[in-house]
């Protein structure tokens, strides 16, 4: 299975390690003025982005145009900073290889919804004492999605850069089937903002708070602004959203 990855100021990245030793065709999309470090220091299958400091969004949708250049109907879009896979059963996390996504493409493979997704290593745990392990139009997809290419026709929006990946799910909803999740399987990564490299520098700026409001602006009324801690995220009513464009939810 292809993998494709954005890396920014991330040359110790190791998300490929994983990746490739379960068999996944990793390749980092990486810009022009980082190729030279990310080569020195090893990182292998280097796809150089047409131009810099463009934003998320824009790597995600120059991703999104590569799979379709190359024929693609099915690709992993996987953060550099993601550390570990594995699954959860009767309430435990249980550690396993990036063999999980092999398992989880077969599981979804014959629905081909737009957007797949596995869960947070910090809350798969919770989900696994339920008997309702997948679930429809319920939870956005971010960090570690399956994409079926043949299904999207809308793309990440610059405006919503740090909440690109939310927008992009609740489009899918807007404009397809939605989103198919796995609340069992699991990846996991550093916290938000909290590794060097990638966004952290628009964190510390506190833009994720510009992007949450600003994302609760665009899916009123299906949007709440609330509090973690010191940031301000915003909370997405999925199945409401969903329910009232008469979309499958389960």
């Amino acid at each position: 299975m292809q993998v494709f990855i954005p890396s920014k100021a991330r040359t110790k990245t190791a998300t490929y390690k994983l990746l490739q030793d379960a068999g996944h065709h990793v390749t980092h999309f990486v810009e022009p003025q980082e190729q030279p470090a990310y080569q020195a220091a090893g990182v292998p299958n280097l796809h150089p982005l047409p131009a810099n400091d463009q934003g998320i969004a824009f790597v995600r949708n120059y991703m999104l145009e590569t799979a379709r250049e190359l024929g693609l109907k099915w690709f992993w879009m996987v953060d550099d900073d993601v550390n570990g896979f594995g699954t959860a059963k009767a309430g435990k996390t249980i550690k396993s290889t990036a063999q999980v996504l092999t398992d989880f493409h077969a599981k979804v493979e014959e629905y081909k919804f737009p957007i797949n997704g596995i869960n947070y290593c910090q809350y798969a745990w919770s989900y696994s004492t339920s008997k309702k392990r997948f679930a429809v139009n319920r939870k956005t997809a971010e960090v570690c999605t399956l994409l079926y290419v043949p299904k999207i026709n809308w793309q990440y929006r610059k405006r919503l850069n740090l909440k690109e990946d939310r927008d992009f799910c609740m489009q899918a909803i807007q404009h397809s089937d939605g989103i198919m999740f796995d609340t069992c399987s699991w990846f996991n990564c550093p916290g938000v903002g909290t590794n060097a490299g990638g966004l952290q520098s628009l964190y510390k700026q506190q833009r994720d708070h510009q992007a949450a409001a600003g994302l609760a602006a665009e899916w009123a009324p299906w949007t709440k602004l609330i509090k973690k801690k010191n940031r301000v995220d915003c909370k997405l009513d999925i199945p409401g959203f969903a329910k009232s464009l008469n979309r499958i939810v389960k």
